[in-house]
């Protein structure tokens, strides 16, 4: 596997699972129950660095954007 094909397959699963999170969110305001959105961890993940400050939370509709992005990219091939 070469760089470019890993930085595709990273790529994807990012925007995956952003986007699941996203689906999560929106499904959750439609039907006024708050079971995708609710957060998994204690507290977000963070990294930081000299300027930069960046948190991300780990909620169950990411994870299920995240387990069909790498459906979706294992069946590509």
């Amino acid at each position: 596997m070469d760089g470019g094909k890993a930085a595709k397959i990273a790529l994807a699963i990012l925007l995956g699972t952003l986007a699941g999170a996203v689906v999560g969110v929106i499904i959750d305001n439609v039907f006024g129950v708050h079971i995708l959105s609710a957060y998994l961890l204690q507290e977000p993940v963070r990294l930081e660095l000299y300027v930069i400050k960046v948190e991300a939370q780990v909620t169950p509709a990411s994870l299920l954007g995240l387990v069909a992005t790498l459906f979706f990219v294992l069946k590509k091939g």
